[in-house]
């Protein structure tokens, strides 16, 4: 999936959805952020968190926050030019760009669902992470969507489609597990549900069809009409009263134990490549 500058526009205007503010309220109130830490954010995206993180650690913490599209940096960069405290880059959560032991907490919504090599990515978390430092990261288990349609058929050929824009679309049944075998204690697990029974413009699900519309053209045989026709039914089923949306992100709390490193990334990297 590309985020170009007009996919990174409707991601921003997806961002504001009352659903996804309170999640980052829910994020933000997991990982606590104090005056003074350093804090990291892997996959940024338009830099709405970067904004709460700065503000949360003052003047004296610092936050560092990356992603691999450049025009998702650009648009973080102009939400946050009013903060000093915050440093932006180019890079891939393969390999992030930060010396050993290096932050207080470590957040990522979204972004490990996309990843192929993700075990190399968890271990780079941990790595990064200084002994006693927390890590909170957020990823959508995409086969618990409930998305009411009259043609079923058609609605799962376009969910199937829609798979496709992620590496793994049920990786929350297995995170847990995997942040273990880098080295990480998992300290809660929660779950975020998405609710819609409303087809309204700043709701979530309204925002995410046009995406999930743009997507599934010509995948799994679904056609520029079809899609069209797909996205076209949830107006005349909020006009009957009938539009039913529901979808479960997870949100996984992890800690990096004072005297462990099992599971982190073999090579270590020299802070004065930074």
């Amino acid at each position: 999936m590309q985020f170009d500058d007009k996919a990174l526009h409707h991601l921003e205007i997806t961002y504001r959805a009352p659903e996804v503010v309170a999640q980052r309220r829910i994020l933000l109130e997991a990982i606590a952020p104090r005056p003074g830490e350093q804090a990291l954010d892997i996959g940024c995206g338009p830099g709405f968190v970067v904004e709460e993180l700065a503000r949360a650690v003052g003047p004296e913490g610092k936050v560092f926050a990356l992603d691999n599209s450049e025009s998702a940096i650009v648009m973080a960069r102009q939400r946050c030019a009013a903060l000093a405290n915050v440093e932006f880059q180019r890079a891939d959560a393969t390999r992030l760009p930060y010396p050993d032991a290096h932050f207080d907490l470590v957040i990522s919504t979204q972004v490990y669902e996309f990843i192929p090599e993700i075990q190399t990515a968890l271990s780079e978390l941990h790595r990064v992470l200084r002994p006693g430092g927390r890590a909170a990261i957020i990823d959508t288990d995409w086969h618990t969507i409930l998305w009411h349609s009259r043609n079923p058929e058609r609605m799962a050929r376009v969910l199937k489609a829609w798979d496709e824009h992620l590496a793994d679309p049920v990786l929350p049944r297995t995170l847990g597990a995997r942040l273990r075998d880098v080295g990480f204690a998992v300290q809660q697990c929660k779950v975020i549900p998405y609710l819609d029974t409303e087809y309204k413009p700043e709701g979530y699900s309204y925002n995410m069809t046009r995406t999930v519309r743009r997507f599934v053209r010509d995948r799994q045989g679904i056609s520029r009409q079809e899609a069209e026709a797909w996205s076209g039914e949830f107006q005349g089923l909020a006009d009957d009263g009938a539009y039913f949306f529901c979808l479960n992100r997870y949100l996984f709390l992890a800690g990096k134990s004072e005297g462990g490193n099992r599971g982190a990334a073999k090579k270590n990297i020299d802070a004065k490549e930074f």
